[in-house]
């Protein structure tokens, strides 16, 4: 029956021959676009991995194991130990910064291993209280020669660009990493820039860096909603990580390098809505002795603006003062009895009363700032 019907055979297989070699080239086609783009992606993912590993190597040289001796046991209500930290040096004079985060228990005396593995005796020289920041100094000899860091413009940081975090607190001479992106700027009332990179106690101190190697800010641990000792330690590894831009850090640094310790300012106003984002910008009362009603600020006063940024509601005031310290001077605008009038207000350090608890904020019938 085969020889017979050959040529019918013939004939009607080759239309199905035909569509198989063209479902199995299609197959194979297919097969092919999967591997191509396999490849093509691994490709992607390896020049990513040499993207970080040339980024963290550009930055390594600056950061450096931090340990501690002695200290309280406890503080802010939680169980403080002298496990290692990390720091960041910021010139070739041996200046260090860290979290604050990592001296709770005042230790009594503070060990920085550089990278090359000595090790140096350090001393604190000053604590900036509203960014979170300590600033350490080393007595360095001829033969230490130390490598900066490069600090990003806070201009071009943008939100979706690669974010690295840094530490250094295991032995070897790679430091830990964690890589994520930069989730939103102008965080924490203007002070800090997010991140979705894994940050806790083990790179807090540490910089995030770009995938440059540049340096974007110093991490630690802050809250919105908080300002005690430990708030935001409870965000850890939560992906929700703070960082202080560097070129805050380096304003904050001056000051601290004098041996001041800095506190965030405190004008002394206060709204009749708590939800600072939800409150009218009209002045519902003024606190005794403060910045505020020295200058003059009265109740039913509708602040419009401040240092000449628009003011819509009372969260902007806290975000324009958010930003300053104590001492500083800040020109706010309000509108009072139909006329507009402006006032130049030196900040002044919170109560010591409010040093524990909102900087810039009083709370009395209402949210002040």
């Amino acid at each position: 029956m085969i020889l017979m019907f050959r040529d019918k055979c013939r004939v009607a297989t080759r239309p199905t021959l035909v569509l198989g070699s063209i479902v199995a080239s299609m197959f194979a086609g297919t097969l092919c676009g999967f591997a191509e783009d396999g490849n093509e992606l691994a490709a992607q993912y390896a020049a990513e991995e040499k993207a970080f590993q040339a980024a963290v190597d550009r930055v390594a040289a600056s950061v450096v194991r931090l340990e501690t001796v002695g200290g309280r046991e406890r503080g802010g209500g939680l169980a403080l130990g002298n496990g290692p930290s990390t720091g960041l040096l910021l010139d070739s004079e041996g200046h260090i910064v860290t979290s604050a985060f990592n001296f709770l228990h005042d230790p009594d005396s503070i060990l920085v291993q550089l990278p090359d593995g000595s090790r140096k005796a350090a001393r604190l020289l000053g604590t900036d209280h509203s960014r979170k920041l300590v600033l350490l100094k080393i007595e360095l000899d001829d033969k230490t020669a130390l490598r900066v860091p490069e600090i990003a413009n806070k201009k071009t940081i943008r939100v979706g660009q690669w974010a690295i975090a840094v530490g250094r607190i295991f032995p070897g001479n790679r430091p830990n990493i964690s890589v994520g992106i930069i989730s939103a700027v102008n965080r924490i009332w203007g002070k800090a820039i997010q991140t979705d990179a894994a940050t806790s106690p083990n790179n807090y101190g540490g910089p995030l860096i770009d995938i440059h190697g540049r340096v974007l800010g110093v991490l630690v641990p802050l809250a919105p909603q908080g300002d005690s000792q430990t708030a935001g330690l409870e965000w850890y590894d939560s992906g929700i990580g703070f960082a202080i831009p560097g070129a805050d850090v380096l304003r904050s640094v001056r000051r601290l390098k004098k041996g001041e310790d800095l506190y965030g300012g405190f004008l002394g106003v206060a709204f009749k809505q708590p939800n600072l984002s939800m409150a009218e910008a009209v002045v519902a009362a003024c606190s005794p002795a403060s910045p505020a009603q020295k200058a003059g600020l009265q109740a039913g006063d509708r602040i419009v603006a401040a240092d000449g940024q628009k003011v819509s509601r009372a969260a902007d005031l806290r975000q324009a003062v958010g930003r300053r310290y104590a001492g500083e001077k800040i020109t706010i605008a309000v509108f009072r009895d139909g006329r507009e009038l402006q006032v130049e207000i030196e900040l002044a350090a919170p109560p010591k009363s409010e040093k524990r608890s909102k900087k810039g904020i009083l709370i009395k019938r209402g949210q002040k700032d």
